[in-house]
């Protein structure tokens, strides 16, 4: 859609909907770019609250305490649902991604990732594909004036945008204009949109590298691992020297695997489609984006490691 459009549906949205009761909600482990543009919604929707469940990730934790954002665990309301008109969701269009909302009326979504393992239906969709990350998408539907909310949309924009690989003409234009209002340095923002990883995230990083394997698929090299946490995090470091990385880590609560698949510039093979595809083998779900996608596989950690590479290694064949 263009950007025309979206902002006409947001502004049909509003009109309906901006003075209710409304959770704002974002996927589970959220990340900058998710709280950053669940809080820059909220600002526009006065009785409005912010919702995710899981911890959230290092970067939003400090952005929450930097700009004093109030976030509640969306099963806590559960049982007021009924006070509620319904919820917006963004950074996600994935059941998979905030299982927490599945028995609740979505009134919005606001996403950035590929079709690709998209199972929620809203009455107003806003989606842009094309966009690096969902605060770019938020800055332009509200266009803010508030210097908190841009400081957190101009975060949330360097931090999904992969050190600006995936930026456009209107990443730029929309990150200039934000980081005015907010009248903060790059290197401030810089700090929270890649943050120090704490020690225990450190240590299951390197413990990952030290286990993984690689093998050679179709011209490219293919690294493997399994870790008990930063799945994601894993995956980004050791494609500093694979093409290709697929790191796995067992959920307990949910019996399931999560996988976290990283490419380089150079693959031509779109990891979202690899991740839809493998974890829809195993009943489970999986999208994002062609070079930085995830799973939730309905089997174990190997076996979910096996069905990416069988997946990535015919689909490198076609593309």
């Amino acid at each position: 859609m263009t950007l025309d459009s979206n902002i006409t549906i947001f502004k049909n949205f509003l009109k309906k909907y901006g003075n209710k009761r409304i959770a704002v909600v974002t996927h589970n482990k959220a990340d900058v770019d998710a709280l950053s543009s669940a809080f820059a919604l909220s600002s526009v929707l006065p009785n409005s609250i912010i919702c995710t469940d899981e911890d959230m990730k290092n970067g939003a934790d400090a952005l929450c305490e930097r700009l004093k954002i109030k976030v509640h665990s969306l099963p806590d309301f559960e049982q007021f649902k009924d006070e509620f008109a319904g919820i917006i969701v963004t950074d996600t269009g994935a059941y998979t991604m905030c299982p927490a909302t599945r028995d609740w009326k979505i009134l919005c979504i606001v996403d950035h990732h590929q079709a690709s393992g998209r199972d929620m239906k809203a009455e107003f969709e806003i989606f842009d594909d094309k966009s690096p990350s969902a605060a770019e998408i938020v800055a332009n539907l509200i266009d803010p004036k508030q210097k908190d909310v841009c400081f957190a949309l101009s975060v949330g924009i360097i931090a999904d945008g992969a050190r600006f690989k995936s930026a456009r003409q209107q990443t730029f234009e929309t990150l200039g204009r934000l980081m005015k209002i907010a009248d903060a340095p790059y290197g401030e923002l810089l700090s929270y949109a890649e943050p120090e990883p704490k020690p225990e995230a450190k240590a299951a990083i390197l413990s990952c590298l030290s286990k993984s394997k690689s093998v050679y698929v179709n011209d490219y090299f293919v690294a493997t691992s399994e870790t008990i946490s930063n799945e994601s995090d894993a995956a980004s470091a050791l494609t500093e020297a694979a093409d290709v990385a697929f790191v796995a880590k067992w959920n307990d609560e949910f019996q399931e695997t999560r996988v976290g698949a990283r490419a380089r510039r150079m693959v031509s093979v779109p990891m979202n489609e690899v991740m839809s595809l493998a974890a829809k083998s195993t009943g489970g779900s999986g999208g994002g984006h062609p070079k930085a996608a995830g799973g939730a596989f309905k089997c174990h950690t190997q076996e979910a490691l096996e069905k990416c590479i069988e997946t990535f290694e015919k689909l490198s064949r076609t593309t």
